[in-house]
């Protein structure tokens, strides 16, 4: 037992477990520990034309409305705005906004808004109607409760002029038929519609998400195997030689992302029932992502060997959080230090403009930054044979056995 202790693993254990599971906790809380709605884009669509009340009062509710939703401050007047407001004129600017991935959701107010709602005082009351359009596909848990903020703003809104509505009417000593008092409990009809709907079956719309963790994950084992390949075929040779053995490792590398990429789409579509819209253009992004990974991953091996096997893990680790939630729930570090660079996210872009909006809108930027990191990777890849090759038993050693053993 002394003997034991008097060795310097077993201290040298708890160091490594506490800064292990530090690590680890930083980057699966650090990101989402308290995810907090921060200047989320939302459209204003206010056509409300206006209209004159019985007593003659020129009134725009319509316009109210617009207003005291577009002011709203958090109460300590210090937080950002939950939500960032932007005008436009017509519903197909809305859509087309929302569709380039540009709002979570847009408020429209129609032309006869306040029309309808003066006519809650007449005999004949009509409801007037606030349609919200919430872009699902933009980002399922960003949208929904960019959906929920709205609500509540609206249902507040919706109260507050009936009490006024009332109010008045109290005044003049007036009274409510049958019709009248059922418009009033709900003065204000709100109508939600998904556009860029996620639909069942997409893992909460996290589909994306899960396709892209697949396929980083087969790209690292495919730059681990091939990897050992052409440290064995490399012991010896001239640079002509080792670059020769470097093409063909990232040919393989290449049948190994196709491989890869197809039983990704047997196992998640046909045996695990995730419903993938179109398996051509899907497979193809999927195995475009999953190449551009393996050049990458390949880079970094080839210059650091299995010492840069870890960063693959840290880069899942600290990626999986940030890739589900909206980058304006990120905290500031997480936007500038993580989001703003990490592979995995263009690979989730590509997919979910494939997964859900199905236009190609916002596909190019993905696939370029993909495209340029990829070829970044196949350079440095390509350039690793002018390192100083090491003599042939330590090539064998480092082959065998990972690093520090």
């Amino acid at each position: 037992m002394k003997h034991f202790f008097s060795q310097k693993h077993p201290y040298l254990a708890v160091i490594l477990v506490f800064a292990v599971m530090l690590l680890l906790g930083v980057a699966q809380l650090g990101s989402s520990v308290n995810p907090v709605p921060k200047e989320m884009p939302v459209i204003l669509i206010q056509n409300d034309q206006g209209a004159k009340l019985p007593n003659g009062q020129q009134m725009n509710y319509g316009k109210l409305i617009g207003d005291k939703v577009t002011s709203f401050k958090p109460q300590n007047g210090e937080d950002p705005a939950p939500l960032l407001w932007d005008n436009v004129k017509t519903e197909k600017d809305a859509l087309d906004a929302m569709n380039h991935e540009k709002a979570y959701a847009a408020v429209m107010i129609p032309a006869d808004f306040t029309e309808k709602l003066s006519s809650l005082m007449s005999p004949q009351p009509h409801n007037p109607e606030i349609t919200v359009y919430v872009n699902q596909g933009m980002n399922y848990t960003g949208a929904n409760m960019v959906n929920q903020i709205l609500s509540q703003m609206l249902t507040g809104a919706s109260s507050q002029i009936r009490d006024q509505m009332l109010g008045q009417l109290d005044q003049k000593g007036g009274t409510l038929n049958v019709d009248q008092a059922k418009a009033f409990a709900n003065p204000i009809v709100i109508h939600t519609q998904n556009i860029n709907a996620v639909g069942s079956h997409s893992s909460n719309g996290n589909a994306p998400v899960v396709l892209t963790q697949l396929v980083w994950f087969g790209a690292m084992i495919s730059t681990i195997m091939l990897f050992m390949a052409a440290g064995k075929a490399t012991q010896s040779g001239s640079s002509l030689h080792r670059l020769s053995i470097r093409f063909s490792q990232i040919l393989m590398g290449a049948v190994t992302t196709a491989i890869a990429s197809l039983s990704i789409l047997l196992i998640t579509g046909g045996w695990l029932g995730l419903s993938i819209p179109d398996y051509t253009d899907i497979g193809l992004f999927l195995f475009f992502a999953g190449f551009m990974f393996f050049l990458i991953q390949t880079a970094v091996v080839s210059w650091l060997g299995f010492a840069g096997m870890p960063l693959f893990i840290l880069v899942f680790f600290f990626g999986l959080p940030i890739l589900t939630l909206p980058a304006e729930l990120l905290p500031q570090f997480s936007q500038n230090w993580l989001y703003s660079w990490i592979p995995l996210r263009f690979s989730v872009e590509g997919l979910r403009d494939l997964f859900y909006f199905r236009q190609g809108f916002n596909l190019s930027d993905p696939e370029w930054t993909l495209g340029i990191l990829g070829a970044v990777g196949l350079v440095l890849t390509l350039c690793s044979v002018l390192k100083q090759s090491k003599p042939k038993q330590q090539v064998a050693a480092d082959v065998t056995q990972p690093s520090g053993v």
